[in-house]
């Protein structure tokens, strides 16, 4: 091959090899860049500039039994997210993960749709496009069996320049929080029930039987759980608050707390 041919050959390579590395984000970065607390960030760890690309990235949530589009959660029941941006340009990318008040992962998420994959990241379960695509991905979550207070879906976009490297792109972020469904969880209103001692070092009782009973902690986990009781042991906890989610005799929900010490 002569000298010519030779680096011909080169500048070819180079070419393909600077194409590749431009696109190595292609089929998502990995990790948590969804701008959530606790993440590395959002998109703009990679992707840098400003460009007014008409970028706008919208979360919704959509009840699967009723189809239609809520603002609160009930708990076990199966919502439908969509991720949806906006932006003059045909390849958009995104990462999305759903926490709880405490920023833990809460729920299961299912049914990932086309253009997307999930994935762990630590503890969290990461949603994030596997192709870069117009800008619209869907995926179910399912609420965790017990009301376990707000929760926030966050979501870190990126609107790109297709300029094929990560400049001047356009980054974007939101958020969706759900609601804790008050309708599941009521404050009994009858002088009679009560949890007593409390505080607890060892033992609680309630000032009637109760039904279904969890024990959660302040985190929106359940620590504890009996069918039927009207004592229950707590030596084993660790020390501060918790909350009572029980059905009393007549099938109400009823919502109590107490302190372990």
């Amino acid at each position: 091959m002569n000298r010519k041919h030779l680096r011909a050959g080169l500048y070819s390579i180079c070419a393909i090899t600077v194409a590749t590395l431009a696109l190595s984000n292609a089929n998502g970065p990995g990790g948590d860049r969804t701008g959530a607390p606790g993440s590395s960030g959002n998109c703009s760890g990679c992707h840098g500039g400003t460009a007014a690309l008409g970028g706008d990235l919208v979360i919704t949530a959509v009840d699967v039994a009723t189809a239609s589009m809520v603002t609160t959660y009930e708990p076990g029941k199966k919502y439908t997210i969509g991720i949806k941006m906006a932006g003059t340009s045909t390849r958009k990318g995104f990462q999305a993960t759903v926490l709880d008040a405490a920023n833990k992962a809460i729920g299961t998420v299912s049914n990932v749709g086309t253009g997307a994959t999930s994935y762990t990241s630590g503890t969290r379960t990461i949603v994030g496009h596997n192709t870069p695509g117009l800008g619209v991905w869907y995926f179910d979550w399912t609420a965790p069996t017990a009301a376990s207070g707000n929760i926030t879906i966050h979501a870190s976009g990126v609107v790109s320049n297709m300029n094929n490297n990560d400049n001047g792109d356009q980054v974007i972020k939101n958020s969706l929080t759900l609601t804790a469904p008050v309708s599941s969880v009521k404050t009994n209103t009858k002088p009679t029930l009560t949890i007593f001692p409390n505080p607890s070092s060892s033992l609680i009782s309630f000032s009637e039987e109760l039904h279904e009973i969890n024990i959660i902690s302040i985190s929106g986990k359940t620590v504890a759980s009996a069918q039927r009781a009207n004592e229950m042991m707590v030596e084993g906890l660790t020390v501060g608050q918790y909350f009572v989610i029980a059905k009393n005799a007549t099938g109400q929900i009823v919502h109590l707390n107490f302190v372990k010490n």
